[in-house]
C-alpha cells in the first residue's frame, strides 16, 4: 500500500505531534488521575479531605501524590487561604482537557473489555482507556499504522523504536494486539500488522488530544491530518481558453491516512467523528465509586 510522500518539515511536525500526544497519555494514565480531574470538574475547588471522600482512593498518601503530580503538570491549581486552608481546583489547562477525556470515555463504552458486562463508572472507563493507550510506544505504533496502513514488524521497529531490540519490539506488538488495537493481515508471524476497527475509532480522542497537547482548547469536531483529515475541497470550475465549456472541477485533497479495513469480527466499523455532547456528570461518575477495578500492573495486559 502506498502513501503520500511527506516533506521533511511535515514529517517532523507529525512526529512532534505524535510525541506530544504520547506524553499527554503518559501524564494522564497514572491511576486516579482521571478520577481526580473529573471530580474537581464536578465539584469545583475542594480540600484534599473532601476530594478523598468523593473518590474510592486507597489512602491519603496516594491522593497527595496524585494531586502533586497533577499540579506539577499544570492541570490542577493549589490555593492557600488565610495561611492554612488548602484547596485544589482545575486550572485552565485542566478544564480544557475534559473534552478529550469525554471522547475517551465514549470510545471505551463503544468497545468494552471482553467479558465486561457489569456497569462501569464514567471515570473508570476513562482510566481503562488511558491505561490501554498510555503504554510506552503504543501511540507511536498506532500512529504509524494509521499513516501507512499495513506495516511489517521490521519496518514498525525502525519507524517507532529502532533503539529497542527487535525481540522487545515484537513483544510490545504482541501486547498491543492482545489489547485488540492491532491485528495481523494473515495468521502467520511474517504477515504485516494493521489497525483494528477498535483503534481506527480513536480518531476523535486522538484529534482532541493532539489539539490540547499543542496548547489549543479543543471543542467539537476537531480535524487532524492523520486521524481526522479535513474533507476534500473542490475548486470552482474554470473555463478553458477559447472555449465556452467549463473544464472539470479540480479536486484538492488533504493528505489522508491509509484506509483501515473493517475487522472480521464483532467490532463495528469505526464511527465518524461526532459533535461532543456534555458528559452525564453526577450519577454516572460516582455511582460505582465504591467498587473500582483493581489497578493493572502494566499497560498492554488486558484483552478487549
Amino acid at each position: 500500500m502506498t502513501t503520500t510522500k511527506l516533506s521533511a518539515s511535515t514529517q517532523r511536525s507529525r512526529v512532534n505531534d505524535m510525541r506530544r500526544v504520547e506524553e499527554s497519555l503518559g501524564m494522564l494514565a497514572p491511576r486516579w488521575s482521571a478520577w481526580t480531574l473529573l471530580t474537581l470538574k464536578e465539584t469545583g475547588p475542594q480540600r484534599p479531605l473532601d476530594i478523598r471522600k468523593a473518590l474510592p482512593m486507597p489512602s491519603a498518601p496516594v491522593l497527595s501524590a496524585r494531586l502533586s503530580s497533577l499540579t506539577d503538570a499544570g492541570l490542577v491549581e493549589r490555593r492557600v487561604a488565610n495561611g492554612r486552608l488548602v484547596t485544589y481546583g482545575l486550572s485552565i489547562r485542566g478544564r480544557q482537557v475534559i473534552p478529550a477525556l469525554d471522547a475517551l470515555a465514549g470510545w471505551a463504552q463503544r468497545h468494552p473489555l471482553d467479558g465486561d458486562d457489569a456497569p462501569v463508572a464514567y471515570a473508570e472507563r476513562i482510566e481503562e482507556a488511558l491505561l490501554q493507550l498510555g503504554g510506552r510506544h503504543t501511540a507511536a505504533v498506532l500512529w504509524t499504522l494509521r499513516e501507512r496502513g499495513q506495516v511489517r514488524v521490521g519496518d514498525l521497529h525502525q519507524a517507532v523504536a529502532p533503539k529497542l531490540s527487535l525481540a522487545t519490539m515484537s513483544l510490545k506488538l504482541t501486547q498491543i494486539a492482545q489489547d485488540g488495537l492491532i491485528e495481523r493481515m494473515a495468521d502467520n508471524q511474517l504477515a504485516p500488522y494493521r489497525l483494528s476497527a477498535i483503534a481506527a475509532d480513536l480518531a476523535e480522542p486522538f484529534a482532541l488530544l493532539s489539539a490540547w497537547a499543542a496548547g489549543r482548547a479543543p471543542k467539537g469536531n476537531v480535524t487532524h491530518p492523520v486521524w481526522n483529515p479535513a474533507p476534500a475541497k473542490t475548486q470552482p470550475a474554470q473555463r478553458s481558453n477559447g472555449s465556452n465549456k467549463p473544464t472539470r472541477p479540480a479536486t484538492v485533497c488533504a493528505t489522508t491516512a491509509a484506509p483501515v479495513p473493517a475487522a472480521h469480527n464483532r467490532n463495528a466499523p469505526p464511527a465518524p467523528a461526532r459533535q461532543l455532547q456534555p458528559a452525564p456528570w453526577g450519577a454516572q461518575l460516582f455511582s460505582h465509586a465504591g467498587t473500582p477495578r483493581p489497578a493493572a500492573t502494566s499497560a498492554g495486559s488486558r484483552a478487549r
